[in-house]
């Protein structure tokens, strides 16, 4: 919670007035996990939940203020620490490169490259008028997803 949420709201509060004198934009980086997330992942997912509601009620109540707050919800990235994380699990180096379709639709992971391209996007002048905005950055639909049983 201290990282997840309190951290960004407390930065957004400290740099509020600084926001509305130049008409700033907020972006919340948050997760797919906030719907629901995996068992293991409770508090994250719980605070990626919380972060969601607090991006929308902050661009209700800033738009007003010409401030924009957004936020990205990206689902599997492929980082430094995940691959670190799945090689100790047991996975052999390069696993990323072996996954099945039913793990990868598009093939291949989402890099943090992608993301920051997403991010620099929701930043920019080009993505205005849009507020209030969560997108999720995965490859699967987050709402309806059943993958066909064998």
């Amino acid at each position: 919670m201290q990282v997840n949420l309190k951290a960004p709201f407390f930065l957004i509060q400290a740099a509020y007035k600084e926001l509305v004198k130049n008409k700033g934009s907020v972006l919340n980086i948050g997760s797919v996990n906030a719907y629901a997330g995996e068992s293991t992942l409770l508090a994250y997912s719980i605070s990626k939940g919380a972060m969601q509601t607090m991006t929308r009620n902050l661009a209700n109540a800033q738009g007003v203020n010409g401030v924009r707050v957004n936020q990205i919800n990206p689902g599997w990235v492929l980082t430094e620490r995940e691959d670190r994380d799945q090689v100790k699990k047991g996975l052999e180096p390069g696993w990323h490169q072996r996954l099945e379709r039913e793990a990868i639709p598009s093939g291949a992971m989402t890099t943090s490259a992608q993301m920051g391209e997403a991010a620099i996007y929701w930043l920019s002048d080009e993505s205005k008028p849009f507020t209030g905005s969560v997108v999720d950055l995965e490859q699967f639909s987050i709402i309806g997803r059943n993958p066909e049983k064998l």
